[in-house]
Parts: structure tokens; C-alpha cells; sequence
């Protein structure tokens, strides 16, 4: 089976194949980057006049973009759809609720955001192609799916308004040389493709303490191959 991928940017591509292997097995020869575009990055994105998040709600509604996927393949291929929810309430993505509350349910938080957001996204997607899609909607950012890897004390990531920050926080504790490995030194930004490999190795850990995560797992483990 051919797997596409929709998703705000590269990090997030990194984290999704990771996470798609882990599980899967998948090969990368059968994983293909529909958005962003592999010949363009984060500043080519940021270079248009659309927020990450917008374009991939333009790209769900794509018929053409859709259907060269998913035509040529007939049954034998599965679109994985990835958003935050860090923009969730500005204008034209319009999720407000859940809010983030003291003493809530963080696993209960993250199953009725990310069903909202699931509804959205599935409301535009071609009603053709909507039981082919499995949705990878991280709370807050991809990077919550990655704390568990460097925080045993982590108990439900979505707890983590900028989870960004903190993985940033995590590996910056991290001794000297280690830590270099996960510093992608061109663009001075962490290295989400070394760092994701630990998802090979940590996916059970990391699907117990993110809820988000252990859906979308749940979601493709349900439609791959079926």
C-alpha cells in the first residue's frame, strides 16, 4: 500500500514517517510528501501568503491534488492528514473549544480537540476519498509526540501549551556531544529527522503519554491494509 502525506511542514513529515514505520514497517519508497512539496521548505512556505495550517486545509479540498493520488492507485493507498492545533482558533480554522483548564482531563481534552478538528478537516476532504484518510492531529504541535523520548516524568503531553519550547528545553539539558546530534547545524533548528528515529524504539512509551498520538496510530493501524 502507497502511503501520501499531507502536513504543515518538514518536521512534521519527519515525525510522521517515523511514526508510520514504526508501526507499519512501511518502506520509504512507499511513502509519498504531497504537501509541502519535497522541493520546497518551511520559507518557501512562509515566502505565500498562507499560514501552514491554511494550506493544509487547501490541500485536503484539492481534487487535483487528490485525485493523482488516489486514482492511480485505486484501493491500494492510504492519505495521512497532519495538523496542530496550536492555530486552532484563528480565523478561517475556527476550533474554540475545548478550552485549556486548570485541573482538566488532558486525555479527555485531547479526544474532543482532536474530534473537532477531525470533523473539519473530513467536512472538506472529497466525500469520495473520506474513508482513506487517517488523521494525525497533534495537540498543540508534533513536537508533543516527541517529549516522552527525553521526559520519563511526562505523564499526557497535550499538558504542554508550547510544546516546541519544551522539547527544546529537554534536549538543551542534554551533556555536550550528545546533544549535537540533535541540532541540524545549517539551519540552526532542531534535527527532527534524527530525533524521530527514537520512535522506532519508543513508540509504546510515547503513544501512553500523548493521547493525540495513540489515536492516530489507532486511526491508520484501522485503515492501513484494510
Amino acid at each position: 500500500m502507497r502511503l501520501g502525506i499531507i502536513a504543515e511542514g518538514k518536521a512534521d513529515i519527519a515525525v510522521i514517517k517515523a511514526v508510520v514505520k514504526a508501526l507499519m514497517g512501511v518502506d520509504s519508497s512507499d511513502i509519498v510528501q504531497l504537501r509541502p512539496s519535497e522541493q520546497f521548505d518551511e520559507t518557501d512556505l512562509n515566502e505565500m501568503n498562507f499560514s501552514n495550517w491554511n494550506l493544509v486545509l487547501k490541500s485536503c479540498e484539492d481534487n487535483c491534488l487528490l485525485g493523482a493520488f488516489f486514482d492511480i492507485l485505486a484501493d491500494d493507498a492510504l492519505l495521512v492528514v497532519q495538523i496542530d492545533t496550536a492555530e486552532r482558533g484563528e480565523a478561517g480554522f475556527d476550533i474554540n473549544e475545548p478550552l485549556r483548564t486548570k485541573n482538566i482531563d488532558w486525555k479527555e481534552y485531547s479526544i474532543c480537540l482532536r474530534e473537532a478538528v477531525k470533523n473539519k478537516i473530513s467536512n472538506i476532504i472529497p466525500e469520495t476519498y473520506r474513508d482513506k484518510v487517517a488523521y494525525a492531529i497533534a495537540i498543540e504541535e508534533t513536537d508533543a509526540w516527541l517529549i516522552p523520548l527525553f521526559d520519563r516524568e511526562c505523564n499526557e503531553t497535550a499538558q504542554y501549551a508550547n510544546p516546541k519550547e519544551q522539547l527544546h528545553h529537554l534536549i538543551g539539558k542534554i551533556d555536550g556531544k550528545k546533544r549535537t546530534k540533535y541540532i541540524d547545524t545549517d539551519k540552526k533548528n532542531l534535527d527532527y529527522n534524527y530525533i524521530s528515529k527514537g520512535i522506532r524504539k519508543g513508540i509504546k512509551t510515547c503513544r501512553q503519554k500523548s493521547k493525540s498520538l495513540d489515536l492516530f496510530c489507532l486511526d491508520l493501524e484501522s485503515k492501513y491494509n484494510n
